[in-house]
């Protein structure tokens, strides 16, 4: 389980969500507003580059198939295989996650006498259980139709993106659980609104 521990006053809040909802320009426009961020999932695609003990353990548990034509890790590849499969997925994030973990703490570490507040983005927060690490957990949501729509432009078959959403816990528990709803259904001005709501409400202002 993740674990951040700090003396100082910084507040960390863990920004997380559905797949396809818009967490990602969420984050930016965190970052716009003179907030550190930090996506898991770019942490993660480093891990999978520059990793060689995670590349190796994936390709022993997943097969020499996963590695693309100069040695790296075929994401598309690894992603079919383990989002068909609930065991295998369970696997990919015990192979991925400790050394994701580590960075996220040494990158939030290098943050603490800078800023008052830092996001991370974690699309998996509630699923590996790490919510408690964090002050605030900011969730970002939009509407199912959106989410197959978003990820069909991402060149996913209409059963692959369903597959996708479904690997992940329900977005309502999500937003149910989380201490800010972020609804991304409208314009991007109406993102930003909200995402100057929160900050408000996170301000106590």
């Amino acid at each position: 389980m993740f674990r951040f521990t700090s003396s100082s006053s910084m507040i960390k809040i863990a920004l997380t969500g559905g797949i396809a909802c818009g967490k990602s320009l969420t984050g930016e426009m965190l970052r716009t507003r003179g907030i550190p961020v930090c996506d898991t999932d770019e942490i993660a695609h480093e891990v999978l580059e520059k990793d060689a003990a995670v590349q190796a353990a994936l390709i022993k548990e997943f097969g020499t198939d996963i590695m693309d034509a100069t040695g790296q890790i075929d994401r598309t590849v690894l992603g079919k295989k383990v989002f068909i499969d609930p065991d295998k997925r369970i696997q990919l994030n015990c192979l991925t996650h400790p050394a994701i973990l580590r960075r996220l703490a040494e990158w939030m570490v290098k943050q603490e006498a800078s800023s008052g507040h830092v996001v991370a983005i974690i699309p998996l927060l509630y699923e590996i259980e790490a919510q408690h690490a964090w002050d605030v957990v900011v969730c970002v949501g939009a509407p199912e139709s959106e989410q197959l729509r978003r990820l069909r432009e991402r060149g996913l078959t209409a059963d692959e993106a369903q597959a996708r959403i479904g690997a992940q816990m329900r977005l309502a528990e999500k937003m149910e659980r989380a201490d800010f709803v972020i609804f991304n259904c409208g314009s991007k001005a109406l993102l930003e609104e909200q995402v100057n709501q929160v900050l408000r409400g996170i301000r106590g202002e």
